[in-house]
């Protein structure tokens, strides 16, 4: 077995460590996590600056008894695409909002969720098809604050330059009191397959890797969007987060397109 491990995090769920012979899931509780020392306060892991206000529209955070759990995408007037790995028995909704912590916010909405999907082959994150539809109460008419986002029919191509956002980690283990957004570059599929080895799965795609612009917990669910189309949600990656050179891991969104549309469909 290698002799360096890297600690993987996993949305809001626990940790997962690879090495260059193997993998290892530790158990609950394990001190394995490695250690490095944080940068400056103001450093943030997204790249440092916060998103123009409502500049996301189809951003949406998951509340469960009033605390932000993931974030997800507001795809259809009804419905909301997020992780699976985000799953809970109910959820409020929360649209159109820049700040973390509302209770308010100018052209917000909350909104109770009334059914959520999980993919079927869903098993654990790191196996693929992290990904699930929570269908809302009723539908949302869209205004300038709250948009849909159309999920592209194409997989992302290498080096094509993509928008993550999210309210998840920062660097100095705080949350931003805003959204945060980043420009993040999307990888080929060999260099994710070497980088993640026997976690890589055909549903999975690699993105970022440039300096310290990332995705962390708490983004679980979150949209990488390229060329005003929504390619991939926030899946899992390496922790500590934003560490130069390792990529965090997204779900495929065009591997999922016909699904999305179906259990639209059908219920």
């Amino acid at each position: 077995m290698g002799t360096t491990a890297q600690t993987l995090w996993i949305g809001l769920l626990g940790y997962l460590i690879h090495t260059a012979a193997g993998a290892v899931i530790p158990p609950e509780g394990s001190s394995s996590e490695l250690q490095v020392e944080l940068p400056p306060v103001s450093e943030l892991i997204s790249g440092g600056f916060d998103c123009l206000p409502h500049s996301q529209p189809w951003q949406a955070a998951l509340f469960v008894d009033g605390r932000r759990r993931c974030s997800g995408v507001f795809v259809h007037p009804q419905w909301v695409l997020t992780a699976a790995h985000c799953w809970k028995e109910s959820y409020t909704i929360g649209l159109g909002l820049h700040r973390r912590d509302p209770p308010y916010e100018p052209g917000s909405l909350m909104i109770e969720a009334s059914l959520s999907v999980k993919h079927p082959k869903y098993y654990k994150t790191w196996n693929g098809s992290d990904i699930m539809l929570i269908k809302l109460s009723k539908p949302v008419v869209e205004t300038s604050t709250i948009r849909t986002i159309p999920i592209s029919s194409e997989c992302p191509k290498p080096g094509t330059r993509c928008w993550i956002s999210g309210w998840g980690q920062l660097l100095n283990g705080q949350y931003p009191d805003v959204l945060q957004c980043a420009l993040i570059p999307v990888l080929s599929r060999e260099s994710c397959k070497k980088e993640y080895l026997a976690y890589f799965d055909r549903t999975m795609f690699c993105a970022g890797g440039e300096g310290t612009k990332d995705s962390c917990r708490g983004d679980s669910g979150s949209p990488l969007v390229c060329r005003g189309f929504l390619q991939g949600i926030v899946s899992w990656g390496v922790a500590p987060c934003g560490r130069p050179g390792f990529t965090g891991i997204y779900t495929n969104l065009c591997k999922f397109k016909w699904w999305i549309e179906k259990t639209i469909q059908s219920r």
